[in-house]
């Protein structure tokens, strides 16, 4: 039963999810004279909603440079003790909803795996132009391929004829190359670096765009959240003592 367990007995708390954005307000209540409603606190707008800055500036999960636990590969391997993931966010604004684009904000933390930012920009550039033009559903080939597809009962899609499977694929590649050439590189100007490396797109479902870099060993530091609320960034490991025995 749900009254059984107490909050974190059930399941362990993600580290990297930050601070629950759905808690419940402490009252809604109406004021003494019964017209509108109290204010739940001091943080809150008018509306009643909690006034959230801007988290891409806090140094967290949310930040650029914030480098995450890698989650591809085991957790019993050496990659997952020494790497770590930079996540690049999805960019909205340039296809909107009908294909998949990243931000082509410049993480720092690239440069001393040996990215730099105009590397980075090509890498940007040439993802949204391939992918901009691999989903969009007005391009003349894609739409022939959908008349083929609902023609042929989606055999068309099946047997790989689409104009999307074949770019998409084709990106694959390009991508696969690239890590071979940073290998390269980073292994006859530094040995026993280990070489930055882009992540199948595939394999994060054109959500984000995650690279893999050594890690950079920051310690997470603490962090002020409003005037009237200070929080203190989680460490990116969990402590032995908060598993429980």
């Amino acid at each position: 039963m749900a009254g059984a367990h107490g909050p974190g007995e059930g399941f362990a708390r993600d580290l990297e999810r930050g601070r629950d954005e759905n808690a419940p307000r402490l009252s809604n209540v109406s004021a003494g004279d019964g017209i509108g409603s109290a204010l739940s606190s001091t943080n809150s707008s008018i509306m009643g909603d909690d006034i959230q800055g801007d988290m891409g500036e806090e140094w967290g999960p949310q930040h650029p440079c914030y480098p995450h636990i890698n989650p591809h590969v085991p957790v019993d391997s050496t990659e997952h003790a020494t790497t770590r993931i930079i996540r690049v966010r999805r960019d909205w604004l340039l296809h909107g909803d009908l294909a998949p684009a990243f931000s082509n904000l410049y993480p720092e933390i690239l440069d001393p795996a040996g990215i730099s930012e105009q590397e980075f920009r090509k890498v940007i550039g040439k993802l949204n132009t391939e992918l901009g033009e691999a989903f969009n559903p007005y391009a003349g080939r894609n739409v022939v391929d959908s008349v083929m597809g609902a023609l042929t009962g989606w055999l068309w899609d099946d047997f790989g004829m689409t104009a999307t499977k074949k770019k998409l694929a084709a990106l694959e590649r390009w991508i696969e190359q690239w890590n071979t050439e940073m290998q390269k590189s980073m292994s006859t100007e530094d040995t026993g670096l280990v070489a930055a490396k882009i992540i199948s797109l595939r394999q994060t479902g054109y959500m984000t765009l995650d690279i893999q870099i050594p890690d950079p060993e920051i310690a997470p530091a603490p962090s002020t959240a409003g005037a009237n609320e200070s929080r203190t960034a989680l460490s990116m490991e969990p402590a032995a003592s908060a598993i429980p025995a």
